[in-house]
C-alpha cells in the first residue's frame, strides 16, 4: 500500500461520534482561562500602582517650608563668578527659544574670554 492510497482510505472513514459530556469541558476550560488572565492582569496592575504610588507621592507631596535661617545666612558662590553664571543662563536661554547661530557664537566667544581671564571659581560647597 502506497501512502496516497493511505491516505485516501483514512480520509473516506467517517468521523467518530464526540461524547456529549465534551464541549461543556472545553467551555469550562476556556472560561477558567480567560478567569487566570484576568486576574494576571488585575495582579499586575496592581504591583504597578503600589510601585508608582510613592514616585506621585513625591512629585505631588507639599513644597518644604520655608528654609531655615541657617540656609539663608549660607555662603554664596564669589561675586567675580556671576559674570560667568549670568552668562551661562543667557546660553540657556538663547538654546531654548532656538536663537540664531551668530548670538550662540558671541555669546561662547564672551563664556571663554570671561574663563579664560580667571573670573570662574569653583562653587564652594554649602555646610549643612
Amino acid at each position: 500500500m502506497t501512502a496516497e492510497s493511505m491516505q485516501a482510505r483514512l480520509a473516506a472513514l467517517p468521523e467518530p461520534d464526540l461524547p456529549p459530556a465534551l464541549w461543556p469541558r472545553v467551555h469550562l476550560a476556556r472560561v477558567r482561562q480567560h478567569e487566570r488572565r484576568k486576574r494576571f492582569v488585575a495582579g499586575c496592575a496592581a504591583v504597578l500602582a503600589l510601585v508608582a504610588l510613592p514616585l506621585v507621592y513625591t512629585r505631588v507631596s507639599t513644597p518644604p517650608a520655608a528654609a531655615p535661617e541657617a540656609f539663608a545666612a549660607a555662603s554664596r558662590a564669589p561675586v567675580h563668578d556671576e559674570p560667568l553664571r549670568a552668562v551661562d543662563r543667557e546660553l540657556q536661554h538663547a538654546y531654548e527659544r532656538g536663537a540664531s547661530e551668530q548670538e550662540l557664537q558671541w555669546l561662547w566667544q564672551r563664556r571663554q574670554s570671561l574663563a579664560r581671564n580667571g573670573n570662574t571659581a569653583l562653587p564652594q560647597p554649602i555646610e549643612i
